[in-house]
This record gives C-alpha cells, sequence and structure tokens, in this order.
C-alpha cells in the first residue's frame, strides 16, 4: 500500500489511472521509491479489494513518490506540468469522468476496456511507440 494512503481511496490523476495498465512499468524508470508505489498502485487495482479512485486535478498520491515533482509541478523534461495537465484533460475526456470523481476500481476497469484505446492514445500520445493500449491490459488484468 501506498505510504499513508487509504487502501479504500487512491487520488490518481487521469494518465495514471488510464496508462498504467498499458505502459511497460520498466520503462518508468524514476527511483525505487517511484517504481515500489507504481507496483503498489497496480496490486490495489488488480485486487479490486473496494478501492475507490479519485479523479485527481494535478499531483496525486504517486507523482509525491515522483524526483520530477518539484514545487508541487511535475518537472519531467518530456512533459512538464502545463503538458500533463493538457494529457489528463484529453484522457478525462475520453473516460468521461469529472475531477473530484470517485469510481470503483472494477467500474474503471470495464470503463477502459470499452473506451481503449482513446483518439489521444493513438494520435497525440508520446508515449505511444511503447504502450500496448492495441492489446490486453497486462499490468492490471486479474
Amino acid at each position: 500500500m501506498i505510504a499513508g494512503g487509504d487502501e479504500r481511496a487512491l487520488r490518481l490523476r487521469p494518465h495514471h489511472i488510464f496508462c498504467s495498465g498499458f505502459l511497460p512499468l520498466a520503462l518508468l524508470d524514476r527511483g525505487e521509491e517511484f517504481s515500489r508505489a507504481m507496483h503498489a498502485i497496480v496490486e490495489l487495482v488488480r485486487r479490486e479489494s473496494g478501492t475507490v479512485v479519485i479523479v485527481t486535478e494535478g499531483p496525486d498520491q504517486l507523482c509525491e513518490y515522483c524526483p520530477d515533482l518539484k514545487n508541487g509541478r511535475c518537472e519531467n523534461p518530456n512533459g512538464d506540468e502545463e503538458k500533463v495537465r493538457r494529457w489528463d484533460a484529453r484522457i478525462r475526456e475520453g473516460l468521461g469522468l469529472s475531477y473530484g470523481e470517485g469510481v470503483p476500481v472494477k467500474v474503471l476497469r470495464a470503463l477502459i476496456e470499452d473506451r481503449s484505446p482513446l483518439d489521444f492514445c493513438l494520435s497525440r500520445c508520446p508515449w505511444r511507440d511503447f504502450c500496448g493500449v492495441r492489446g490486453p491490459m497486462r499490468s492490471i488484468q486479474a
């Protein structure tokens, strides 16, 4: 479990909700703490133990473990906070979610399966060459 987190409620920004099932985790090398947190999130989603995901605008529980989070903002050279917020908005719209909305993991999994791939995935996502969105959801399959 994420340190200090409630297993029943997980705050995630839209690209973390959507992309964790498709991107190879090895590609997201952001240090040991981030890797542990990402694996914990994937495991919570996989178990479907009553977890509810709160759709979060801006940095979320996973970002707290990322070395690219500086002064409450994403400062990753591949996508700073402004870019990431635009990605999040497109993914959120594609899934039909609202910021602040709490969605059970089981519902999110069905929604992702039903709507994948999103238009954003096929045309705008900078990770599309590495992503498995056209295949099964590797990381969060039960």
